[in-house]
């Protein structure tokens, strides 16, 4: 299947309807989802649980997540620890280590762990995206404050 990640319909309505196809109705697919935070995996350590919990509550405030999300939230937690744990590894170590060659050279290498956190931020990226956590995917997001005037509805309100 080509083009871009299906949308969940909720964040469909929350995004709006460009393209003004039909949109599955929320409704529908809450019922089969158990809406509410899902359980803290107990294989994660402390860090993952405290991440697990915290972005748990921040998406379920916002009505995005359910109980069938746990798995995708764990995979997020996980790469956000991963990506931690390499981020303290090259405080400590350092960007780039030392090694001499047979011959005697003196060559500079760059630390295996910088790979793993560039990695591990491609993951943390992709499933930010993933659930409406980016800037990028925030930016899309059209919600209609209670300041925002509808004008078709002011105009109703004049006629009447």
């Amino acid at each position: 299947m080509s083009g871009p990640p299906k949308t969940p319909p909720r964040l469909h309505l929350i995004r709006g309807n460009p393209s003004k196809r039909p949109v599955k109705d929320p409704k529908k697919t809450a019922k089969k989802d158990e809406k509410g935070l899902p359980k803290i995996p107990q294989h994660l350590g402390a860090q993952g649980k405290y991440w697990f919990r915290r972005m748990a509550e921040e998406l379920n405030a916002e009505g995005i997540i359910s109980q069938l999300d746990a798995r995708a939230l764990e995979l997020l937690v996980e790469a956000y620890t991963e990506y931690r744990h390499h981020c303290e590894t090259l405080d400590v170590e350092g960007y780039t280590y030392r090694t001499e060659t047979q011959s005697g050279d003196v060559l500079i290498k760059a630390h295996p762990a910088a790979a793993m956190k560039a990695d591990a931020w491609k993951r943390i990226r992709a499933m930010l995206a993933e659930f409406g956590m980016s800037p990028a995917s925030r930016a899309k997001v059209n919600i209609a404050g209670p300041d925002d005037v509808d004008p078709l509805a002011e105009l109703l309100k004049a006629r009447d």
